[in-house]
């Protein structure tokens, strides 16, 4: 059976939206550097505190959390429509094993071991344990790299390949729906993205959203610690993919966008507050051991939500209106920006804490740690391309 692709769309390039998705991974850096100088009890996931610490790596990482990996996934919805039309499914499906698959598995088996040995070495400096216990806990861990496996900082492409695993039997059995069933479709598409009920499109994939967060331990998404990814976390995530599908899909929106960017925007960042203030009263609660009312945790999750939609709008139209032309260097960043995801998080633990005597406050040792994990991170890059070019080349 030939499925042909859907009917083609004008395929130029959006750079800001391809910077956007590389800002999001590069985000990432940013949050985890962060983790190292949050105050609060340890809730033994992260091996290292900062003996100096400010409420506002707190603020950080929260604010980043919140938003970060929401817009990485419409982008990736986005993406994942684009190869679609431009090379149908079964072009798609080569693409993705190619591109995702594969190197997802190859970063895993590398990472995991470093990432655990990184995560070993410097709870073993920090514990008070005698050389002899810590030097053997140590080669025990050398010794089972791969022991306790779990995704890490990594569990988002296994997730993003679930979806896209998925969406090949959904474009096959789309594709063989009657014409009026599909023409429906599209209508009611176009009337929620460009038509008489745009207005409405926010609101209902912010209720949507929220349906699916209620279920969530605490205020935002929750990360996956396990390769058995909960369904609550991907209804939630699915509905941010098949938005960036969406969007993709409907002719005229990113423009659209372009023109209404700065009032999403700015709403989204009003929204951002409100649930800020709200995630931080469920935590202080929580905090002090005891249990918030339900309502403290609705209104952090429906503001979550609401925030993040107006954002991702906003984002997108402020991004393809300020970086509508290609910049050098920010092709450098997004080129370079999934190979820093995915190598940067032993350097995250390790360097902050090789940093922590040094006299100054929680802010200052943040910034140096964010100096040099950012220099080590590009150095490894551009050595990569080193090896990695010339191979392509010949």
């Amino acid at each position: 059976m030939v499925i042909a692709p859907p009917p083609p769309i004008p395929t130029e390039r959006h750079h800001g939206i391809d910077a956007l998705r590389g800002a999001m991974m590069l985000l990432g850096v940013v949050l985890h550097l962060a983790i190292n100088y949050v105050e609060g009890p340890e809730d033994g996931t992260w091996p290292f505190r900062d003996p100096a610490r400010s409420p506002l790596a707190g603020l950080v990482v929260l604010t980043i959390h919140t938003f970060r990996m929401p817009v990485f996934f419409v982008m990736s919805g986005y993406f994942s429509a684009m190869l679609i039309e431009r090379r149908g499914l079964w072009g798609y499906a080569r693409n993705r094993a190619q591109r995702i698959v594969l190197p997802s598995v190859m970063s895993w088996v590398v990472i995991f071991p470093l990432t655990m040995l990184a995560f070993v070495f410097v709870r073993l400096q920090t514990e008070q344990v005698d050389d002899a216990t810590r030097a053997a806990l140590f080669a025990a861990a050398i010794k089972h790299p791969w022991a306790n496996p779990m995704p890490i900082h990594l569990w988002f492409l296994e997730v993003l390949i679930i979806f896209q695993v998925l969406s090949l039997p959904v474009i096959a059995v789309t594709a063989l729906a009657p014409a009026p069933l599909r023409s429906l479709a599209a209508r009611a598409r176009h009337a929620l993205c460009l038509g008489r009920a745009r207005w409405l499109l926010v609101p209902a994939l912010a209720l949507l959203t929220t349906v699916t967060m209620l279920p969530m331990h605490r205020p935002g998404i929750d990360t996956p610690h396990s390769f058995l990814v909960s369904p609550a976390i991907l209804a939630c995530y699915a509905l941010y993919f098949v938005g960036g599908w969406c969007i993709r899909r409907e002719a005229g929106m990113v423009a659209h966008l372009v023109r209404t960017g700065w009032w999403h925007l700015g709403l989204g960042l009003v929204a951002l507050l409100m649930a800020l203030v709200t995630a931080i009263a469920w935590f202080v609660v929580t905090g002090h051991g005891q249990q918030p009312a339900p309502v403290v945790l609705l209104a952090a999750q429906a503001t979550s939500a609401l925030a993040c939609w107006l954002l991702v709008l906003g984002l997108i139209g402020v991004a393809e209106r300020v970086l509508a032309r290609p910049r050098p260097a920010v092709r450098w960043l997004v080129d370079a920006s999934f190979w820093i995801y995915l190598v940067h998080l032993p350097l995250c633990v390790i360097v902050p804490w090789a940093v922590s005597d040094l006299p100054m406050g929680a802010v200052g040792r943040f910034s140096i740690s964010f100096v040099i994990v950012s220099a080590l991170l590009a150095l490894s890059y551009e050595a990569v391309l080193m090896i990695v070019a010339p191979r392509r080349g010949s």
